[in-house]
């Protein structure tokens, strides 16, 4: 669930940039049709998928000789599950409102690892501020593990972390936000081969048919962005 629905973002990104001008639309350029039916193809898909793995499937019941399932009437909505898409889906608005702020910051401040390091700085503190806020104190007690161990955690989370943030960076210095945003969905099929080997989950048929309609949109919206940069194309953005 939480990295399906962030695959709303390419949606958010599409509008929030074509507001600000970042990306061009023409409603009468077929390539710009064909971007907006996989935008909304993505978002259609996150929504498909959140929803279908909200759904809370009753016990079978066993017995001696035969197994009683009660009927499809009997299946009912995860609450809680609803409550979190609902939290994620302002956590993705924000995120979509930070891609695009990035991209007109590398404009005037072409230094990517610099502005990853100062946002993973002020994510820092923010996240103190809003613990504080919440729990009226900021937890600093040391962890249960040991000092080399917590080392090499730190080491690894800061590795991971610059170097997506620098890759996300150069990408969007290269290609913008939107095309970078329409990347993802890949997170998601991650997420669900780790879920299956490792927690041993279980994944729907409907889920997986959201993921499918992501990933349709996602190729429509990368072939019309193509095409558009092409240069025998007759569309909006040259190379």
């Amino acid at each position: 669930m939480g990295t399906a629905m962030p695959n709303i973002a390419p949606g958010l990104i599409f509008i929030i940039a074509w507001i600000s001008g970042l990306e061009k639309v023409n409603l009468s350029n077929k390539y710009s049709q064909v971007k907006i039916l996989g935008t909304l193809l993505c978002v259609l898909g996150a929504l498909t998928m959140s929803i279908m793995q909200s759904i809370s499937a009753p016990a079978t019941v066993k017995n001696d000789t035969v197994e009683l399932t009660p009927p499809p009437s009997a299946f009912t909505f995860d609450i809680q599950k609803i409550i979190g898409c609902l939290y994620l889906v302002v956590a993705v608005f924000i995120l979509s409102s930070n891609v695009v702020l990035q991209a007109f910051a590398l404009g005037d401040f072409p230094a990517p690892m610099s502005l990853g390091a100062i946002t993973s700085l002020i994510g820092a503190f923010m996240t103190a501020i809003f613990q504080f806020l919440e729990d009226h104190e900021v937890k600093t007690s040391w962890l249960l593990v040991r000092s080399g161990d917590l080392i090499g955690f730190f080491i690894l989370a800061g590795a991971v972390s610059g170097i997506c943030l620098s890759f996300n960076g150069w990408a969007l210095k290269k290609k913008g936000p939107v095309f970078v945003s329409m990347f993802s969905p890949i997170g998601t099929v991650c997420s669900v081969i780790f879920s299956v080997v490792t927690l041993e989950d279980t994944i729907n048929i409907g889920s997986l048919e959201g993921m499918f309609l992501m990933f349709t949109g996602l190729y429509l919206v990368l072939w019309a962005k193509g095409k558009e940069g092409h240069p025998d194309g007759d569309g909006l953005e040259k190379s």
